[in-house]
């Protein structure tokens, strides 16, 4: 299954989830295929990235995100990511992408995805990410908030994140 199927498959599957709130998390199963393995046979370390974006998709869909960034023809990209991994993803295995926001600003917002198999943590990917809208600029996170209906809600960025971007924008030229 290459991944526009995967795709599909998320996007559809997602219709008979429940709605998520801002501090759920959104779970999906993925099998490692053919296709995501390196040389030496086990999931390839960008694969985690763009499995992970299925995960921010589910999550986005499920928040209602999805839909009002449709409707504002606003756009999610990413500007930071940093993948760390545990052990090994094999040919064949399934493992749950959980993915979460970890906090957010008045701008950005901070999300993880975590491959788990049997429980324990294969991977963690953390990433940096903002809403545009049509002309790029950056949307208030309070307006992002409102239009989801979740105004007043807050969720600091977690310490050990800010220290993480922080040290990510060190190295941004």
């Amino acid at each position: 299954m290459n991944l526009w199927l995967r795709l599909v498959r998320v996007w559809l599957g997602t219709r008979r989830r429940p709605p998520l709130g801002a501090g759920g998390t959104s779970i999906i199963r993925m099998r490692a295929w053919p296709h995501d393995l390196d040389v030496w046979g086990h999931v390839n370390g960008g694969r985690y990235l763009t499995l992970s974006d299925l995960g921010r998709l589910h999550f986005f869909i499920r928040s209602g995100l999805a839909r009002v960034a449709r409707q504002e023809r606003w756009v999610l990209p990413m500007a930071v990511a940093s993948v760390r991994f545990r052990r090994p993803w094999r040919l064949g295995r399934t493992c749950e992408l959980h993915t979460r926001i970890l906090g957010w600003d008045d701008t950005w917002a901070f999300m993880s995805t975590e491959f788990r198999r049997g429980g324990k943590s294969v991977a963690l990917v953390v990433t940096k990410g903002v809403v545009q809208d049509r002309s790029r600029a950056k949307v208030p996170t309070a307006d992002v908030l409102a239009r989801l209906g979740l105004s007043g809600e807050t969720l600091p960025v977690p310490a050990e994140v800010e220290t993480w971007a922080q040290a990510e924008s060190v190295l941004t030229p």
